[in-house]
């Protein structure tokens, strides 16, 4: 299981759940790429067992949400422009 925070910039009331969406993530994993951001299309879900992979919510000042939610991930987006690659 991976795992991964997210701020929430408007109300946690506003959070779309269990449809595709971009988003960006940053990843907590243990390791060398902890804390690298990404740029993702995935589903998020407020039950923290839907999923495989479990979503740490922050709210705009980075305080916790307290509870987990869960992620899938389902494709990672490159948000360069080819012209600039």
């Amino acid at each position: 299981m991976r795992e991964y925070d997210t701020f929430i910039l408007t109300d946690l009331e506003e959070a779309v759940f269990e449809t595709e969406q971009d988003m960006t993530i940053r990843d907590l994993t243990p390791g060398r790429a902890k804390y690298c951001c990404k740029c993702v299309r995935a589903k998020i879900s407020n039950n923290p067992d839907r999923y495989p992979d479990r979503l740490w919510p922050r709210l705009g000042r980075g305080q916790w949400v307290g509870k987990p939610w869960s992620i899938e991930v389902v494709s990672f987006v490159d948000k360069i422009p080819e012209a600039w690659r």
